[in-house]
């Protein structure tokens, strides 16, 4: 078999767009793919395509520096033998006859796609650690950034543990959790306040690489929202829904509980009635980013969370806008919001039931 030959018959882009677990972000003649890698759990797309000298299509992971041809994407998304995949490229080339049928080339390991339960001693002990670096001398560029330029309340940061990551040549970490450079550390956590997992937020952005890193999930399962608290609750009857940590680290910062989605794609119905158990005698108020990936989350978790029977209602964030941005330039941007009464929900039926209850 003259793999060159093969190779270039493939269409990768459909190959990738099969295999990534999200939907590819088209810029203009361009895509990204989030990683196929099941044991990379990426937050944002990752890949890449180009063509080489030879003219055959290649793929590269920018945040986890693993790519190849198609080849490697089916043998790194799906395992397998070499002649498994070679046999299933030939037969989508259209090479083998129709009759031929390769038989399906398993996941690489069942225990990754069936994700965990509980997050690896690792990730604590990492989280651990670069919690204590945050409030040290060394740690002082990562809080500067969180404070200074985000406009996080200190107290917030410490109540939900968030920390500093000084890098791999500062600080030993196991395989599989972030290791691109220097970072705020931004732990998840559910609703009692248990680390469940954790997103580290680049300082310093390199072109060609993703802001935000995730562990591994043999490391840790994604468990796609963060429960974040304040250090002084001023607020009992909302509960702040926004994209991200930071978000959600931001309605902390002047009293608001908040929920961080983890990424505009991780909204269903699954992750709407988790919300609506934690929300119970408060009201969720989605503040989703201004963009069109924000507004269609945005709508899609407001019927989610009516189907679940739980309170909600929608800030209008402005276009371009994210809760962080505006809350930095005015701190009572969310209760001017919730004041106003053009903005006031109708009460629905399930709310009336709640409230006699």
């Amino acid at each position: 078999m003259d793999r060159d030959d093969l190779l270039r018959r493939i269409d990768l882009a459909a190959l990738l767009d099969e295999l990534s677990p999200a939907p590819a972000i088209r810029l203009g003649p361009n895509a990204r793919w989030h990683c196929i890698d099941a044991g990379h759990d990426d937050q944002h797309p990752s890949i890449t395509m180009f063509v080489d000298r030879r003219g055959i299509e290649r793929w590269k992971c920018w945040s986890g520096g693993h790519g190849g041809t198609a080849i490697d994407a089916l043998l790194v998304a799906r395992g397998g033998s070499m002649a498994d995949v070679l046999g299933e490229l030939d037969r989508r080339s259209g090479s083998a006859p129709d009759i031929v049928q390769t038989r399906p080339i398993p996941l690489r390991n069942p225990a990754i796609a069936e994700g965990r339960t509980e997050p690896d001693a690792a990730l604590l002990e990492y989280v651990g650690g670069c919690e204590r670096i945050l409030w040290r001398p060394s740690g002082r560029t990562v809080l500067n950034y969180l404070v200074d330029e985000r406009g996080l309340a200190p107290d917030a940061l410490k109540a939900n543990h968030v920390g500093a990551d000084l890098g791999p040549a500062a600080m030993r970490r196991a395989v599989g959790l972030p290791r691109g450079g220097i970072a705020a550390v931004l732990p998840t956590l559910d609703i009692d306040g248990r680390v469940t997992y954790v997103q580290a937020r680049y300082i310093e952005h390199v072109e060609g690489r993703p802001k935000y890193d995730n562990p591994a999930s043999r490391i840790a399962a994604n468990p796609r929202i963060g429960w974040v608290a304040p250090a002084t609750l001023k607020d009992r009857n909302h509960l702040i829904l926004c994209e991200g940590l930071i978000d959600a680290l931001s309605a902390a910062s002047v009293g608001t509980p908040a929920v961080g989605v983890l990424g505009a794609t991780y909204v269903d119905d699954r992750v709407a009635r988790d919300i609506a158990k934690g929300a119970v005698g408060r009201q969720v108020v989605l503040a989703f980013d201004g963009d069109p990936a924000g507004r269609a989350a945005g709508d899609a978790m407001t019927a989610s969370l009516t189907a679940a029977g739980c309170s909600n209602r929608v800030l209008q964030v402005p276009d371009g806008c994210d809760v962080n941005t505006l809350l930095a330039s005015d701190d009572r941007w969310i209760s001017r919001q919730l004041d106003s009464p053009s903005r006031r929900p109708v009460v629905r039926q399930h709310d009336l039931a709640r409230t006699m209850r």
